[in-house]
Formats: C-alpha cells, sequence, structure tokens
C-alpha cells in the first residue's frame, strides 16, 4: 500500500465525538481536519450551521492524532456568542496554562471531574494539590482499551506543569515526556522537559 493510501485511511479513521457546553451533540457542528504533520497530527476546525459561532475547547489546540483503536475523539466546542460553563472555562484556561492561547480564567469552580479540577487548583497556585487529580486523569487515559494521544498529550503536559511547579522536577521531566512520546517534533514538550531535567540538575539529559 502507499504512503499517500495510507495517510487517507488514517484521515478516513479519524472519527469524533462532540460535545458543547452542556455536554449536548449541537447540531448543525462538524470538525474538518487538515492534512497530517510529520507526527501524524491533524488540526482541526469547527464547522458551525446558522449564527452559532462555535470555536473548539478541546482539544486545547485543536490538534489531534488517530486513536491506536476504534474509539472516537473527544472535541468540545464552546459557542462563543452563548453562556460558559465551568468546564468549557477550565479548557480555555489549560489553553493559557500550555502557552496556547491568552484567555483568562474566570468561571473555575470545583469540579468531580479531574482534569477540571487541576485545572481550578493549577489557576489557584496550588500546583501540590493539582497532582493527584491530573495524575489520575492521565492514568484513566492511559489505561483506556482505545488510547487517544489528544487526551494524552494535553493531560500529560498540565501534569507536568502541576509537577514542575510544586517542583517535583524529575517527575515532570517523565510526565513531559510521555507528551513528549505523543509528538515527538513538538518544541512545547521538549522544552517542558528540558527545563525540568536542567531544575532537576541532570542538564546533560536536556541535550
Amino acid at each position: 500500500m502507499t504512503p499517500l493510501a495510507l495517510l487517507f485511511l488514517a484521515a478516513s479513521s479519524l472519527r469524533f465525538d462532540v460535545t458543547d457546553a452542556r455536554g449536548k451533540k449541537p447540531s448543525g457542528v462538524s470538525i474538518e481536519a487538515s492534512d497530517p504533520d510529520a507526527d501524524g497530527w491533524y488540526r482541526l476546525t469547527a464547522v458551525s450551521k446558522g449564527k452559532s459561532n462555535y470555536v473548539i475547547v478541546w482539544p486545547v489546540d485543536a490538534r489531534a492524532k488517530t486513536p491506536d483503536g476504534p474509539g472516537s475523539v473527544p472535541v468540545v466546542v464552546f459557542d462563543a456568542n452563548g453562556m460558559s460553563t465551568p468546564k468549557i472555562a477550565a479548557y480555555r484556561c489549560a489553553a493559557r496554562f500550555l502557552s496556547v492561547s491568552s484567555a483568562d480564567c474566570a468561571g473555575l469552580e470545583s469540579s468531580t471531574d479531574p482534569v477540571v479540577e487541576g485545572v481550578r487548583l493549577l489557576n489557584e497556585k496550588r500546583p501540590a494539590d493539582a497532582i493527584e487529580p491530573l495524575d489520575r486523569a492521565l492514568k484513566e487515559r492511559e489505561r483506556q482499551l482505545t488510547r487517544v494521544p489528544s487526551e494524552i498529550y494535553a493531560v500529560a503536559m498540565l501534569y507536568s506543569r502541576a509537577l514542575f511547579d510544586a517542583g517535583k522536577f524529575d517527575a515532570a521531566a517523565v510526565a513531559a515526556l510521555k507528551a513528549l512520546n505523543q509528538r515527538p517534533s513538538d518544541p512545547a514538550a521538549r522544552k517542558a522537559r528540558n527545563e525540568a531535567l536542567v531544575k532537576a540538575g541532570k542538564p546533560e539529559a536536556a541535550q
């Protein structure tokens, strides 16, 4: 099979589970994917009909890779003309922590969702408290029958940030490596790992 045919099959197998701020499937919204980059990641765009102006808030950088099984890629969209929710606020805040956007972190609330809770605690400058929920969120995603790269990458990066800010530099480097394994060419994950290694007193490993 030619490389072009393999790329076509990968793109055709990329399916999305799209939800909105209320956790519902929004009507008239579809997700379009660009051509894949060198690591096999696609840039996603929300296309909506009517007056709604939906934007993708999860994955935080609107990028996804084909899962390693039959599952779909979770995509959360937000109507810029509508009302936000604590989950949407957390996802937008996560984008700020990962230097994807400059969105504010207004509207965060305590949550049973470990990602939302971890982001809230990071925003409150409580990284040591954010470690447990983000660790739990990452393990949940790594243990799934179908592993979704966009889920693992984002949570691994947030987890690495919490560990780094809590002064656990060796563990932060390991978490960043998990993100880098998903995107070998990603400068943000490489930077996070290198900075953690330098802080851990291992500058030679950062090279």
